[in-house]
């Protein structure tokens, strides 16, 4: 019985751990901005005993028209880069959680981004990883390879080019993405 029991915890435990899957439209409706530009810098560091990534931006666009052109943009996400040694002989292990956002200086991203933490000021993407897209060779792709970003979503007011991306399963073109990303939050 006890064996039960502590699978049924076990099993409960890892199933609150999985990804809310969020469509683009969730993505867009969730998100306080959507920046498009360069990833300037990644750090990481501690704030009041809190772990976490710092990560700027210069921001060519931000389609919700937030944050300024030509401008950048600053963010702290929980958790560190990598394990660090506290020279004590302990090693502080509290990286970013799986399933958040891995950021690289010099690459392209569009990101949907959370209002910051009222208690922490700590932000994140919509969705963690789903709410990051690396923009290569004038696509489109976040960390899941786009799985399920066009699920549930309705297309009939679409063009036939947005139509076209609902149903593809590949990095997708950048220009129709922001073009799609640019319809659904001017129809909030």
């Amino acid at each position: 019985m006890l064996t039960v029991l502590t699978a049924l915890c076990v099993a409960s435990s890892a199933s609150a751990m999985k990804l809310k899957k969020q469509n683009l439209q969730q993505l867009v409706q969730s998100s306080q901005s959507i920046l498009v530009g360069e990833v300037l810098s990644v750090t990481d560091g501690f704030d009041n005993k809190r772990p976490y990534t710092e990560v700027t931006l210069k921001v060519s666009s931000d389609t919700k028209g937030k944050v300024k052109q030509d401008s950048t943009y600053t963010f702290r996400q929980f958790g560190l880069l990598k394990p660090r040694s506290m020279g004590n002989g302990k090693v502080y292990l509290g990286v970013t959680p799986q399933g958040f956002a891995q950021w690289n200086k010099g690459e392209h991203v569009v990101a949907f981004m959370y209002k910051p933490a009222s208690m922490t000021g700590f932000q994140t993407t919509v969705g963690l990883a789903q709410g990051k897209f690396v923009v290569s060779n004038g696509h489109v792709s976040n960390q899941f390879g786009n799985l399920g970003l066009f699920d549930e979503m309705d297309a009939t007011a679409l063009s036939p080019e947005q139509q076209n991306l609902l149903t593809s399963s590949e990095a997708l073109d950048y220009s129709a993405f922001m073009g799609l990303v640019g319809k659904l939050a001017g129809a909030q």
